[in-house]
């Protein structure tokens, strides 16, 4: 298997080439290219089974390589990555038959797997061609391999209406037609069961169609005219609405979204981009949801979401405050913000929670109460909200965490652990800004010695004050690096230290990264 490797960032090439498990892929022929340009000329000469390019690059981008690719070599799977992800390469990707889309920063497993989807097509393709006279025996699987030639391209027409003509499938190939998209989730999918499905929900309509399975969890289905100039929206919509009915009968968790109609059959591509398109957007609605067409009802609708720093900040302090209710509230309310902005990237969204969570986990930490059990995998937190398929999945997981956690906190409380701990730490986060904060002065404000203080608080959170004031402060820093337009000297301030060189060392020590690095590094 010959892979052709396109990025011209040195040190994301360089990640990349050592961190994924080539050999256990089954990758025997690796080339690497700078950019566009040198990838066509190396391409000319190592005629790659699979590419992994990034989109933005100089001279030539990953689009246009990709376009000159498929003129000369139809066969090639294409596999994308970018940092610059939207809908709109999203659909080039599509429309270029990309098998797959990995963002930047490049998840190693993800982009695995992605390279895995392309490596089995390849192979299944390749199984096809040398076995043409035996899969010509099998009628449901030349169906099913035609209706996914129809969204990859690169097929003779001539031959793949031959083949569904000896399948026994005489459809007008030349009238309107269109795709939906089925995305089954729970209970994990038994691929054998689809066509009975299928029949029963499509069959008394007497309406042609042919599906496949794309992957474990999605499945295409393609519904073609009766007649030459037979197929309505409203047809559509009704076989869609007849197969969520039976398809609830089995499962709980499903979403079904429709492309456009299309003039003939060989356009296909064109409404399975749509239909992939509106997938996304079930994202926002309830499970068992029908996406039929796009629902932006607004300019603001189709924007995407913003989050607000100033909800990260008031969560924080709420938590310090164990104000519990009020993060909920804060929760939900940014939840039903989302909900109102389709357009939204799904993993923004994902990452949004992820940083509720993280806020969560710290503030637990520094109760020395256990949030998340690491002691078999790191990241324990994302895995929980990259697994959700929904935003009311993510909305649940997340309060699930806030109350159990405030179990938790209710649980220390009522042992004999005193609420002394949680008024100190409010006094922390409330002057931790003042560069003469002291012990002294958390101990004139709790009106008990300085020595029964310390001893309390390190009791409570197995920390000094000064230790927590610190990590405090740091924690604050570093979200205000994140923000270009503050100088150094400025953040320091902010968190309390008049000494600019003062601050860069603690932080350093804390982070093992100067202020400047790090701010650099957030820009990656």
């Amino acid at each position: 298997m010959k892979l052709l490797f396109i990025e011209d960032e040195k040190f994301t090439r360089e990640g990349v080439l050592k961190s994924v498990s080539w050999d256990r892929l089954g990758i025997t022929e690796l080339r690497e290219a700078v950019d566009g340009l040198d990838a066509v000329a190396i391409a000319e000469q190592f005629k790659p089974d699979i590419v992994l390019t990034d989109i933005r690059m100089p001279r030539m981008d990953g689009i246009e390589l990709a376009f000159h690719l498929r003129r000369k070599y139809p066969q090639c799977k294409i596999v994308f990555m970018s940092g610059y992800a939207d809908k709109e390469y999203l659909k080039a990707a599509i429309t270029l038959k990309a098998v797959s889309y990995v963002e930047k920063p490049i998840d190693v497993e993800e982009l695995e797997e992605a390279l895995q989807g392309a490596i089995d097509i390849v192979l299944e393709e390749q199984r096809h061609v040398a076995n043409d006279t035996v899969a010509k025996e099998n009628k449901s699987y030349m169906k099913q391999e035609a209706a996914l030639q129809l969204i990859r391209g690169g097929y003779d027409e001539d031959m793949l209406r031959n083949r569904l003509v000896a399948a026994d499938f005489t459809a007008v190939m030349q009238a309107p037609a269109a795709t939906a998209i089925i995305k089954l989730i729970s209970p994990v999918p038994q691929k054998e069961t689809l066509g009975k499905i299928l029949n029963e929900a499509i069959h008394s309509s007497e309406q042609p169609y042919l599906y496949a399975w794309k992957d474990d969890h999605h499945a295409i289905v393609h519904f073609f005219s009766e007649a030459r100039d037979g197929l309505e929206n409203s047809q559509v919509q009704h076989l869609c609405y007849e197969l969520a009915s039976v398809l609830k009968r089995e499962h709980t968790l499903f979403s079904i979204a429709a492309g456009k109609i299309v003039p003939n059959a060989y356009k296909l591509q064109d409404s399975y981009t749509i239909a992939v398109l509106r997938l996304q957007e079930a994202f926002f609605h309830k499970p068992c949801s029908l996406i039929l067409q796009d629902n932006y009802g607004s300019d603001a609708q189709s924007q995407h979401y913003l989050a607000q720093p100033e909800h990260m900040i008031r969560i924080g302090v709420s938590l310090a405050e164990e104000n519990f209710t009020d993060v909920e509230k804060m929760i939900s309310k940014v939840t039903s913000d989302i909900r109102l902005h389709p357009g939204t990237l799904i993993v923004s969204v994902k990452e949004l929670y992820y940083r509720f969570i993280l806020e969560m986990d710290k503030f637990a930490q520094g109760r020395n109460i256990t949030l998340f059990d690491t002691s078999e995998e790191n990241d324990v937190a994302w895995k929980l909200i990259l697994e959700c398929h929904y935003l009311d999945e993510i909305e649940r997981v997340t309060l699930l965490k806030l109350e159990e956690l405030k179990r938790s906190v209710k649980e220390r409380s009522s042992g004999g652990m005193s609420s002394t701990s949680s008024r100190i730490m409010r006094f922390i986060h409330l002057h931790f800004a003042d560069d003469d904060l002291s012990v002294q002065d958390v101990s004139d404000h709790m009106q008990m010695t300085a020595s029964h203080l310390i001893s309390i608080f390190k009791e409570a959170t197995g920390k000094t004050i000064k230790q927590y004031v610190t990590e405090y402060r740091m924690e604050k820093a570093k979200d205000l690096l994140r923000n270009n337009r503050l100088k150094v000297l400025d953040v320091a301030s902010q968190v309390g230290f008049k000494d600019g060189e003062h601050f860069a060392k603690i932080f350093r020590k804390s982070t093992g990264m100067t202020p400047s690095e790090y701010r650099e590094r957030c820009q990656l």
